[in-house]
């Protein structure tokens, strides 16, 4: 699993301490670990790109731009980036309520404190925050799995289609249904791989997607993929 995160405190001895508290737990934890600092506000709204960080530690007492204010900013242009505020007080009541705050890490802190935050994290923003890699057209390209339509395998191109655009990659389905790995995507064709968050029903031997287009089921599938509908109902209104 990759994941990125960018660290915003104006205390270098702080800085340091929670990368490499981060970088422990990703060796622990098979976690491709991208990793970014900064040390104010200003400097990470100036770097900050929607989608670019799947996770933002955010001092709250910095000069000038508090990590509230910049949460604030953050949110206004990126509803999915998980925000943790860093603090050294812990009567931090319901600050950050609005902003959809994932948890708080209050200073000092120690290995156990960044572990708890992070278990935490994946656990309940796993599928939020899990994304897919690959090269298409030559670029490094990072996409959330949540925002994956379907994938389609044409002669030994994977096109990968997302409610934006459509990627291109020399990868084939069976690598990229392994690398996947998640309960929500479903092999219903042995050259298509759909997301059934985005499945609005079956029609006939098709799946209807969100955006009106129809994937193919094939024939000895059909029964799985209306079982696999209904499961992923099931865990995503009751959590069975």
């Amino acid at each position: 699993m990759n994941i990125s995160v960018v660290i915003c405190d104006d205390l270098e001895e702080d800085r340091f301490t929670l990368s490499r508290a981060l970088q422990h737990y990703a060796a622990g934890h098979r976690l491709e670990l991208s990793l970014d600092t900064v040390s104010s506000g200003g400097e990470l709204l100036a770097r900050w790109a929607p989608g670019k960080w799947d996770v933002a530690f955010l001092d709250i007492y910095m000069p000038g731009l508090s990590g509230v204010d910049i949460a604030r900013q953050l949110r206004e242009c990126d509803p999915d980036c998980a925000l943790i505020f860093v603090t050294t007080s812990q009567d931090h009541g319901l600050v950050g309520y609005d902003l959809q705050i994932a948890d708080y890490l209050v200073k000092p802190f120690g290995q156990p404190e960044v572990n708890s935050v992070l278990d935490w994290l994946l656990q309940n923003r796993h599928d939020q925050i899990r994304t897919l890699r690959f090269h298409s057209d030559w670029e490094a390209v990072k996409v959330r799995l949540r925002d994956i339509s379907y994938i389609e395998v044409q002669q030994h191109t994977a096109l990968i289609h997302t409610g934006s655009r459509v990627f291109s990659t020399r990868r084939g389905i069976d690598s990229l249904e392994a690398e996947i790995h998640a309960e929500q995507f479903f092999r219903c064709h042995r050259s298509f791989l759909v997301n059934l968050e985005h499945v609005v029903d079956i029609q006939k031997r098709d799946f209807r997607m969100d955006d009106g287009t129809l994937v193919p089921i094939s024939l000895q599938n059909l029964p799985r993929a209306r079982q696999a509908c209904l499961n992923w109902s099931l865990t995503k209104n009751w959590g069975r």
